[in-house]
């Protein structure tokens, strides 16, 4: 962009309020000392004074649309049925909120409007830590349409996360469903249902610290008889439920099925249902609810996880929980029976384990077993990789699957000089196909394990070295 054009750029940012006369002055000093003619307008998003997207819209005369009744837009985060969100600063505070702004094609429709409001209206007193928090309702004007300002999330939703980690460890998964729990805990004594729960109503604020959003299918009901006193229509997949079953169900008890919909997705990396809407219309449609089982992962969990992620989802309501009080207590009973077991804080990381196993599946298989019982993974393709590692951060296990010793005989020599120097014992599993005579030279603290892999077998030797 030419001086000129960025001068004037800096002008009309200032005039709009999303820059301080003294940023501007600042921004424009640094073009008047540059000997080019030419500036790349992204140094005023260097410092955090704009956002890509507002640039793009001042550049192309949208610049007005970036100022909304005392907030700043500051970009897009995701479209929605019946508004779109914005993240946004409020002007006169500076605080980042969540704006969700009614579409413009609704603005007439007061079925839609209230649809869209319902979300606040629901939530407008409820304070809980793990429920997200509705700061401003506004029903809308002539010229100003209706929206929401939320609490910002800067952790994104539970689904951005699996898309960069594909699943968690069972510690991780139980810290997540028990906070969700209390959340619906809270809710359920206030006599509220979600009503479309989803791994995408669930904002974070950090890894270990969920919140439940989007109550647009809420709905209100009496906690002591459970009669339903504000029914909203029901969602797509909690009419599917609802039709499947043929049983009507405690307003909280769709809520716990979903609930665990979503426990099963964050330990095994997928989802029960087909992730296509299209799949799932004609999944209903059929009057049919069919799972999708990831049994290979199923074998890494803990035995106590499944029985109770099978209660949550049962079809029948009577062999559900009858209420997220019972969610709680199940899932803090895993998160027990790990601590108990292997000895490792579930909110924190236990001993490292080391793997150089090149099959991809094998490796992810393994990783998960071992993550589910608490302990910490690192991985490598080859040895010479995990020696590297081994320089500046000692682990406390080694787990190789294993051809040929020659391949890693200097290697791992190597390895085993540094632990010994370091006066650090480094126990090795060796994972060994049938018949192979390997030579390894007679060692304390190397196993050997034949394939295929029993996870077991490999749990119980580590525990053994991590007792001794």
């Amino acid at each position: 962009m030419e001086i000129e054009e960025f001068t004037a750029l800096v002008h009309i940012t200032q005039k709009l309020g999303l820059i301080s006369p003294f940023v501007a002055e600042e921004v424009l000093a640094h073009t008047r000392i540059s000997n080019s003619k030419f500036i790349d307008p992204k140094i005023l998003t260097e410092h955090n004074h704009l956002t890509d997207w507002q640039i793009s819209k001042i550049v192309a005369g949208d610049g007005t649309m970036l100022l909304f009744n005392g907030y700043h837009l500051l970009f897009p985060i995701g479209p929605g049925k019946l508004g779109r969100t914005y993240k946004a600063r409020k002007i006169d505070t500076g605080e980042l909120v969540a704006l969700k702004v009614l579409r413009k094609r609704h603005a007439n429709n007061n079925v839609e409007i209230l649809k869209f409001l319902r979300q606040g209206e629901i939530l407008k007193d409820i304070n809980h830590p793990n429920i997200v928090k509705t700061l401003d309702l506004f029903p809308g004007t002539k010229n100003i349409p209706p929206y929401l300002s939320l609490e910002w999330m800067k952790g994104g939703s539970v689904y951005d996360w699996l898309e960069i980690k594909t699943f968690l460890s069972c510690p991780e998964a139980c810290l997540i469903m028990e906070e969700l729990s209390k959340g619906f805990l809270f809710l359920q004594k206030m006599g509220i249902s979600h009503g479309n729960f989803s791994g995408a109503k669930v904002l974070l604020d950090n890894p270990s610290h969920p919140k439940i959003n989007n109550f647009r299918f809420g709905s209100i009901f009496d906690p002591q008889t459970g009669q339903i006193n504000n029914q909203n229509s029901l969602s797509f997949d909690y009419a599917g439920l609802a039709r499947h079953s043929g049983e009507s169900s405690g307003p909280s008890q769709s809520d716990i099925f979903f609930a665990g919909c979503l426990f099963y997705h964050l330990l095994t990396g997928k989802s029960l249902l087909p992730g296509s809407y299209q799949k799932r219309k004609e999944m209903y449609n059929k009057n049919e609810f069919k799972f999708i089982f990831n049994t290979e992962f199923e074998k890494t969990l803990p035995s106590e996880t499944l029985p109770i992620i099978k209660n949550m989802i049962s079809i029948d309501p009577k062999s559900r929980y009858s209420d997220f009080l019972q969610v709680q207590i199940a899932i803090q009973s895993i998160r027990k029976k790990i601590q108990a077991e292997y000895g490792v804080n579930p909110s924190e990381n236990g001993s490292t384990i080391f793997l150089v196993i090149r099959n991809d599946k094998k490796r992810q298989l393994i990783k998960a077993y071992m993550q589910n019982r608490g302990f910490r993974i690192l991985q490598a393709n080859n040895l010479e990789q995990a020696l590297t590692v081994y320089n500046r951060e000692h682990f406390k296990h080694l787990i190789i699957e294993l051809d040929s010793y020659l391949s890693i005989k200097e290697t791992f020599s190597k390895m085993i000089i540094e632990s010994e120097l370091c006066r650090r014992f480094l126990h090795t599993i060796f994972l060994v196909g049938k018949k192979k005579p390997l030579h390894i030279p007679a060692r304390n603290g190397n196993t050997f394990i034949e394939t295929p892999i029993d996870f077991s077998l490999v749990m119980e030797k580590i525990m053994a070295h991590e007792k001794s």
